[in-house]
């Protein structure tokens, strides 16, 4: 998606004020990340071509060719995905200098409407509770390069509450031995795109074989990596290649999880970070704490893991003789 400014006549702007005029460029298109600004790509480009397909203006776009096109997508897609191209559809207006056609009462009422429809219930992967990590990490074969990788990247993902962007993104650099256990040094994440820096503290663990300093001097040890990348793809002669994508965490979660009995449909990368949630909530740890480790920045995003680990707990329907 292009980002646009207010166009200025070239001919009367000093040289200052046309370098920043393209750094200014450059840091409206900075504001949000790659992942966003690929998937608003995608989605500007879907709406533009419906357009031309049904012979409708895209921009600026009236409400109704808006409505007309939520309708269309409501047939097929989840209230997220919808809601998601609606921003995308809204930043592209707004950034061009024209009012957002999704703010208008026609555009809301409708979408109220779809979304009672079709639901905004989100789907989301199983928690991989504790119990179930400990089954996975002891199943995989520490004989092999690959497998004492993948130990350590399920205990550390599990433990650090870590998103599969962050897992791929770590560094040798980024990672601290201490006396306590190990410290992650986050440079950037999805609650963090500017850059300030985040620390998560791993304690040594109880168990040898989900203790995060044991996993991560393990795969040191084993792969001989000093610097770069700490997750590396491997090939099947055991050579260590270039830096994993977050694709193949979701799919090494995936494998490990089926090797095991469990469905590989209803778990993803995102089940270490569920899981850690709802297994500290089960145990009582204060809502503080989670946060702490998981880095949200809103309660209200925790709590759909503690208020799930906690259905049985204080059960009405727990204790009356049934």
């Amino acid at each position: 998606m292009t980002l646009e400014l207010k166009k200025l006549e070239t001919t009367s702007l000093s040289t200052e004020i046309l370098e920043l005029q393209k750094e200014a460029k450059n840091h409206l298109v900075n504001s949000k990340s790659e992942n966003t600004k690929r998937a608003y790509q995608n989605d500007w480009k879907q709406f533009s071509n419906w357009c031309e397909k049904n012979g409708l203006q895209e921009l600026p776009a009236d409400p109704e060719t808006l409505v007309y096109y939520i309708t269309f997508l409501g047939r097929k897609f989840k209230a997220s995905s919808i809601k998601r191209k609606m921003a995308a559809i809204s930043q592209r207006h707004e950034t061009a200098g024209y009012p957002s056609p999704t703010k208008t009462a026609l555009v809301k009422g409708v979408w109220d409407g779809i979304q009672r429809k079709i639901g905004i219930k989100e789907v989301g992967k199983d928690a991989l509770w504790l119990e179930e990590l400990r089954q996975v990490v002891q199943a995989i074969p520490q004989n092999k390069l690959i497998g004492v990788r993948n130990r350590f990247m399920l205990v550390i993902g599990w433990a650090g509450a870590l998103r599969r962007s962050e897992l791929v993104q770590l560094n040798i650099e980024d990672i601290s031995i201490t006396r306590d256990g190990l410290i992650l040094h986050l440079n950037r994440s999805k609650t963090d795109q500017k850059g300030e820096g985040q620390e998560i503290a791993l304690p040594y663990g109880s168990n040898p074989l989900t203790c995060p300093v044991r996993s991560y001097e393990d795969w040191l040890t084993t792969s001989s990596i000093s610097e770069g990348p700490v997750f590396r793809r491997i090939d099947r002669h055991g050579n260590i290649m270039g830096r994993l994508t977050p694709q193949s965490v979701r799919l090494i979660v995936k494998d490990c999880c089926e090797k095991v009995g469990l469905n590989p449909d209803r778990y993803g990368a995102h089940s270490l970070r569920s899981g850690f949630c709802s297994t500290a909530a089960k145990a009582g740890k204060p809502e503080h704490q989670i946060m702490r480790q998981t880095r949200h920045k809103r309660s209200d995003s925790l709590q759909r893991y503690i208020k799930k680990a906690n259905l049985f707990e204080d059960n009405a329907a727990s204790g009356i003789g049934l």
